[in-house]
């Protein structure tokens, strides 16, 4: 008899565990389904056109990479001397011809402004980027966090160059 109690005690108790699971596992789905229906998918796209980016600069197209630029960027340099310039300190200076390249989470942040005295652009999401080189000089790394908000329709790219406050 004493038997039978601990066994149909033990059976609830396992019972009441598999409803405790089922009911967080269902939960936890209604939150992965709510936060994709929230999302906008504007992290993704900023997380692509900066991808494209950096693929375009890895593969030594620095003009194709200029035309992701925000307009603001595009003032601070001319297609010209910025396909010269970074064709010249990475390639010729440093001795290498191609880096790899990660990317960090995007982060939403509001109001940037490439400097001190630049217009504000809003809604842009920061994302960190570290560049890989093997150089003639050794191994290192390139962190630098970069932006990416719309302008009209297309993302593009920013870097700041504000001083810290």
């Amino acid at each position: 008899m004493l038997f039978r109690r601990r066994a149909a005690s033990m059976f609830m108790f396992i019972r009441r565990l598999l409803y405790f699971a089922l009911i967080c596992g269902l939960l936890w789905l209604l939150w992965l389904g709510l936060r994709g229906v929230m999302s906008t998918g504007e992290d993704n796209q900023a997380v692509k056109v900066l991808n494209d980016f950096y693929t375009m600069e890895q593969s030594g197209n620095f003009g194709g990479s200029w035309e992701l630029f925000h307009s603001q960027m595009k003032k601070k340099f001319e297609k010209s001397t910025y396909v010269q310039q970074r064709a010249h300190v990475f390639m010729q200076d440093m001795g290498t011809d191609t880096f790899t390249f990660e990317l960090g989470e995007p982060q939403a942040e509001y109001d940037i402004r490439t400097d001190q005295d630049g217009e504000g652009v809003g809604k842009a999401y920061r994302i960190t980027v570290t560049q890989h080189y093997k150089t003639r000089f050794g191994t290192f790394n390139i962190v630098q966090p970069c932006y990416v908000t719309q302008e009209g329709e297309e993302w593009r790219v920013l870097w700041v160059y504000k001083e810290k406050e």
